[in-house]
């Protein structure tokens, strides 16, 4: 039978999970606000940093040809800009923020040897 009482101990449950998160890798995140007006041909949306340590401030939606590989979600640190892939134009999350990109965060989580991300858009309303 396990001892349940260092479970419980609250010194335990109130640690920062931070630290353990930047080891195993890094998050970006964009709280995007509307698409671009000067580059309408472009799935290109404008946002600002969601957090204060991620340097993310746009985003842009690729849908790759039928049978292309997708390629992982990465993040231009340059111009702050996270790339994301789709295979289909109307996948759930490309309808969602056309439709109304203000409602919408997008987290990147890029492994710490660089060699997986994986992406999140979410709805915040």
């Amino acid at each position: 039978m396990s001892d349940r009482s260092s479970v419980q101990d609250p010194t335990l449950l109130d640690r920062p999970a931070a630290p353990a998160l930047r080891a195993s890798g890094r998050v970006e995140a964009v709280h995007i606000r509307r698409r671009s007006r000067k580059h309408p041909e472009l799935l290109l949306f404008k946002g600002t940093p969601a957090s204060k340590h991620s340097v993310a401030k746009s985003l842009v939606a690729t849908v790759v040809g039928p049978g292309e590989p997708l390629p992982p979600p990465w993040i231009d640190m340059e111009k702050g800009r996270i790339h994301l892939f789709y295979s289909d134009a109307d996948h759930r999350d490309l309808v969602a923020l056309r439709e109304d990109p203000a409602s919408q965060v997008c987290y990147l989580w890029i492994s710490a040897d660089g060699l997986q991300s994986h992406a999140w858009l979410l709805r915040t309303r």
